[in-house]
């Protein structure tokens, strides 16, 4: 009999075997605001991005009826959540919903930690001249709206990369890389027939708080003009309205340059200058002197880069949304288009498209790589004059000396109006891609650069 109950013992596979499972980590809520939870866990708690939590507060005891040992408490949920960030000594965590009054002391408890992902296979060895595809690092939560705009920026002075992302009518926070679907800080855009063509950040006032420039175009009005936005007290606090477009480009050395224009009431040619925008004695305007790009009229579809060590490039779109590299003498122009856009405005006769931005990434030894989208329209391009789109392209550019080569390619399932190049630790980049669906619906994407 024993020798048959050691033969079934040993008959188990490996695999079948009980692993014992660690107890959830329990700790408590340190401290509470609007809809984030400072909580006591840390990495050596398993404490990571993403990492779902349950809050509660413990009721009465409960005892074995027989034995009289002790069962624990009674948990009453107050709420539960996901972790956006881990610190050294503690982690901050988004409430998704509520269930009863949380305050510092409540208990907190982690939940499963996901999966680790599986490795993809192995992709097949590129043939000579063949471009590398590239797939996604993570792809964060389904979003419920179609992305027009995004801009990435520390706007509550944490010291971390945020994301915010907009509709047509309001803007949304969330923490990087909105892996919850629930954003931080909402606001709305007021009036009726007013619509977001374009967001940037920037901390031109130098608080250490990222302001946030929201462009919009009055269609009653027939006005374009940006409002400007902070993060005060969990809430968006409107500080200021300018008369102008607000957009980021790169100067020759790769700088970031807040640019702005004033778009006229003019049928034969409405594009006022491009100069810097600034914040001088209280208020924002434009710099001195003025940014004039050879070929170039529209904010929109254009950057510089140093290419080469003798003379720096100036990058735009065409008419035909060609990628062209303008030099003192000669150029360089794409087979393919780049840039398309579903957010454009009629302005009399002209068409003027909000192309995604583009721009280039340097190393110690200079100019590295230039990031670029390719939007692709329903129908075979038929659709492009109506601004559809179901399809697109996140493209990495190398200079060869004489013309751009695709070092890689990332097929992105929808179109793009928005992606940075983050740096969301010391001494770790990735891309951020914003990806809407033919469905309306959109979602946060990262890459390796």
């Amino acid at each position: 009999m024993i020798a048959l109950v050691i033969f079934a013992l040993c008959a188990i596979p490996a695999a079948a075997q009980i692993t014992p499972v660690a107890p959830a980590k329990i700790g408590y809520v340190v401290r509470v605001e609007a809809d984030t939870a400072w909580l006591d866990f840390t990495a050596a708690d398993g404490a990571v991005v993403g990492r779902p939590f349950t809050l509660f507060s413990e009721g009465e005891e409960l005892k074995h009826p027989i034995t009289g040992a002790s069962l624990g408490r009674v948990e009453n949920k107050l709420g539960e959540g996901a972790l956006k960030e881990v610190s050294e000594k503690y982690s901050l965590g988004v409430i998704a919903s509520k269930t009863g009054e949380i305050k510092s002391g409540v208990r907190a408890k982690l939940g499963a930690a996901a999966a680790p992902a599986t490795a993809p296979a192995q992709a097949p060895a590129r043939r000579p001249g063949e471009t590398e595809q590239r797939y996604p690092k993570t792809r964060g939560a389904n979003l419920p709206y179609a992305v027009t705009a995004m801009a990435v920026g520390d706007f509550d002075g944490i010291g971390k990369p945020q994301i915010v992302l907009s509709d047509e009518k309001s803007f949304k926070l969330y923490a990087y890389p909105a892996a919850v679907n629930k954003p931080l800080v909402e606001g709305e855009i007021p009036g009726t027939g007013v619509r977001i063509v374009s967001l940037e950040a920037a901390d031109l006032d130098g608080n250490n708080h990222a302001e946030l420039f929201v462009t919009v175009y009055n269609e009653p009005f027939r006005r374009m003009e940006t409002l400007v936005y902070a993060v005060e007290s969990g809430k968006w606090l409107k500080t200021a309205d300018i008369p102008l477009l607000v957009r980021a480009h790169q100067d020759s050395k790769g700088k970031r340059v807040i640019a702005c224009q004033q778009i006229q009431d003019d049928k034969s040619f409405p594009f006022g200058a491009i100069y810097p925008l600034i914040y001088k004695d209280g208020h924002y305007e434009q710099g001195r002197p003025a940014i004039k790009p050879k070929r170039v009229d529209w904010l929109y579809g254009f950057t510089y880069a140093q290419l080469d060590e003798d003379e720096a490039a100036l990058l735009y779109l065409t008419s035909v949304n060609s990628l062209r590299a303008q030099f003192s003498k000669g150029h360089w122009r794409s087979p393919e288009s780049f840039g398309q856009s579903p957010v454009r405005v009629r302005w009399y006769e002209r068409m003027l498209e909000f192309h995604p931005p583009m721009f280039a990434s340097y190393g110690d030894k200079g100019f590295q790589t230039l990031y670029v989208v390719r939007n692709l329209a329903m129908l075979g391009g038929l659709a492009n004059p109506f601004g559809l789109f179901n399809g697109g392209e996140l493209h990495a550019k190398t200079w060869t000396g004489v013309a751009f080569e695709t070092a890689w390619k990332a097929d992105l399932g929808g179109s793009s109006q928005g992606y940075a190049l983050v740096e969301p630790e010391a001494g770790r980049k990735e891309l951020v891609v914003a990806v809407t669906g033919s469905t309306g619906k959109s979602a946060i994407w990262t890459f390796d650069p």
